[in-house]
């Protein structure tokens, strides 16, 4: 009888651990998906920013030389600009994929009667949401910073005349047309999925204590 007793009340313990586990990998992985989208949101807006110093660099590349063959040095003021754009574009694909792990994570977390289910069902959703549109921006991105950095080395071209050289202009802002077309298609996914992270991060810190 005292044997009964003893496993009933380590079955019991076990459980109790189980569940407090599930509360506290449950708030791990939600801090850690917020950590990730505060990346992306940071990595945004820096190629954002240096969308605007294009013009900048542009005019540092123009005084490098007399003939325009700055435009063809390696490390001109665009190039580096250039260079940057892909460096964050590299750490916003890494993030993407940690979000996809995440999400995963967040689904293998054991049943808790006090996980809010529909909440962690609308963040895992919302979250895949933002990978799959912030795929499309980073691969078109990519796409179109190639062709961009073209037009800026066409400028070094011997054929290059008043009308081309101000194509470049024309040809460049048409890509980040489709650039911001695309961003405004993961911006959407900011602003309701941090809603839905905080008010989950904090109903977890309240359960747990800590």
């Amino acid at each position: 009888m005292k044997t009964k007793k003893i496993l009933i009340l380590l079955s019991l313990s076990i459980l109790i651990i189980a569940c407090g586990n599930s509360l506290e990998r449950a708030k791990r992985t939600v801090g850690l998906i917020q950590d990730n989208v505060t990346l992306i949101i940071g990595n945004v807006s820096e190629i954002q920013n240096r969308e605007l110093d294009l013009q900048q660099d542009f005019e540092a590349t123009i005084n490098l030389s007399e003939d325009l063959s700055g435009f063809g040095q390696s490390d001109n003021p665009l190039n580096k600009n250039i260079a940057k754009r892909k460096d964050l574009l590299a750490e916003m694909e890494e993030s993407r994929q940690q979000l996809l792990e995440l999400c995963q994570e967040l689904k293998d977390i054991p049943e808790n009667d006090q996980l809010p289910k529909d909440q962690i069902t609308k963040v895992i959703e919302y979250t895949t949401n933002l990978c799959d549109k912030t795929d499309i921006y980073i691969s078109n991105y990519l796409e179109n910073i190639e062709i961009e950095d073209q037009s800026y080395q066409s400028i070094t071209s011997e054929e290059i005349d008043h009308e081309s050289f101000f194509a470049v202009f024309d040809n460049v802002n048409l890509l980040y047309t489709e650039n911001n077309m695309n961003l405004d298609q993961i911006l959407e996914y900011f602003e309701p999925l941090n809603t839905l992270l905080v008010n989950l991060k904090v109903y977890l810190v309240n359960l747990t204590g800590k």
